[in-house]
């Protein structure tokens, strides 16, 4: 019987662990393996031959990947194979440990990897089964949507529930706070991750279907990417009218939108990464509603906003994709179902393969399980559909919400809402001093 190798790849989620549980639970089962390497830190456990024996591990131990978030327990990698000469060495480690099993957890630069390890086997006549197990918050690995209200390829990624969920919470929490300080600070704004596709700004709607929250959605595909100081003053505008109507905003703005010069670093894949740059989007913006950029002759800055006080930020960062609190069940079980699924493509002798999600059609949520060939996901970025983006360009529309929601399971947290229902007044009108 054959080894198996098991390793993970790119940005973490809160439920990655629960893929590599799945195909380590049918592995075993099958009794058609002998034992389990997981790869310490992705593809570099390969290329530096430390692989962890996780059939040593005690079961326990194992089945508490359920509960694990993020991707610790065997570590993850941003490693773009270079050359022949890492394929070579991949080839001789799997040789010499007489893997016949090689499982990679990532989006599509992984199921990259993957492919070119399949069709290297095969030049190779190499006895090595390659598969891919689907895993992105950002949710952009899979095919266009159809006409049917459904993604082709992969309906949606694991990962992206429970992020989703992530942030319908935060949206709900931050309202809270912004009723509680709007007088002093009427504008939030939330930074979120989602590189250049808007699938995870577009899950604060989730936290509101009716739109009752003062509430605008800002996709990196909402605005343009050529003039960003348009894009300044369309979002000023639009917050100010929220400011007139409710007297607070709160912006949920996706990290990769156009509001000027962030100074980025990039990885070996040349994807942007956010979360090192010099400056954030939510810094730019907050920066411009409290008119940083314009002072009078004492130095004072001239805020953009039509009420008293000022817009503050925050960025929850990658503890959005990291917070076991949040996660959703039905993106946890997702999670086990397509590695498990994954692992039963690897062992009926199909090689090439990622297991994937698709969708029914119809009102009812419902999925199933099947595979892709790897050369059709890798490297595989879906876009946003544009007729999922509000007319108005600061919002989703009941289709997203529709789709979206039965992703992030369990229902919402509700609060308390007090009507407002005051005493009579029995003295004269009065301004406090500081407002006159």
């Amino acid at each position: 019987m054959k080894n198996v190798v098991i390793a993970q790849s790119g940005g973490p989620t809160t439920v990655i662990n629960n893929s590599i549980r799945g195909a380590i639970d049918e592995l075993v089962s099958s009794k058609k393996i002998s034992r389990i390497f997981g790869a310490k830190m992705g593809i570099l456990g390969v290329l530096k031959e430390e692989l962890i024996d996780l059939s040593a591990q005690e079961t326990e131990q194992i089945a508490l990947l359920v509960e694990t978030p993020s991707a610790g327990t065997i570590g993850s990698c941003r490693y773009k194979i270079k050359n022949d000469e890492d394929l070579a060495r991949i080839v001789e480690v799997f040789k010499k440990h007489e893997v016949g099993y090689f499982f990679y957890c990532g989006g599509g630069d992984s199921m990259d990897t993957a492919n070119k390890l399949s069709e290297l086997a095969q030049g190779e006549n190499l006895e090595l089964i390659c598969t891919g197990i689907p895993k992105t918050i950002d949710n952009d690995v899979g095919g266009p949507l159809q006409t049917d209200g459904t993604f082709a390829v992969c309906d949606h990624d694991p990962g992206y529930g429970s992020v989703a969920r992530n942030l319908a919470v935060n949206v709900l929490e931050a309202n809270e706070e912004n009723k509680a300080s709007y007088t002093s600070d009427p504008v939030l704004v939330i930074g979120v991750m989602g590189r250049k596709i808007g699938f995870i700004p577009a899950a604060a709607r989730l936290a509101d279907p009716k739109r009752e929250i003062p509430l605008l959605i800002i996709l990196p595909e909402s605005l343009p990417k050529d003039d960003y100081q348009s894009n300044l003053e369309f979002i000023a505008e639009k917050v100010n009218e929220k400011l007139s109507k409710y007297g607070r905003c709160i912006v949920v703005i996706g990290e990769g939108v156009e509001l000027g010069d962030l100074g980025i670093l990039r990885d070996s894949f040349g994807h942007t990464q956010f979360s090192a740059s010099k400056r954030t989007v939510e810094q730019l913006l907050i920066n411009y509603l409290n008119g940083t950029d314009r002072k009078d002759n004492k130095g004072r800055a001239q805020s953009r906003l039509i009420v008293r006080g000022i817009a503050r930020s925050e960025r929850p960062g990658t503890r959005q994709r990291r917070e076991i609190t949040y996660v959703s069940n039905v993106d946890r079980e997702e999670a086990y179902q397509v590695g498990a699924y994954a692992a039963r493509i690897a062992l009926s002798g199909e090689n090439g393969f990622m297991s994937t999600i698709i969708r029914k059609p119809g009102n009812v949520y419902n999925i199933t399980y099947d595979k892709v060939p790897l050369k059709v996901v890798a490297n595989s970025e879906r876009e946003f559909p544009e007729e999922w983006i509000a007319s108005d360009r600061i919002d989703v529309t009941d289709k997203f919400i529709e789709w979206a929601f039965p992703l992030i399971g369990k229902p919402l947290p509700e609060f308390a809402k007090f009507k407002e229902i005051f005493a009579p007044k029995k003295c004269g009108e009065y301004i406090p001093v500081e407002y006159r």
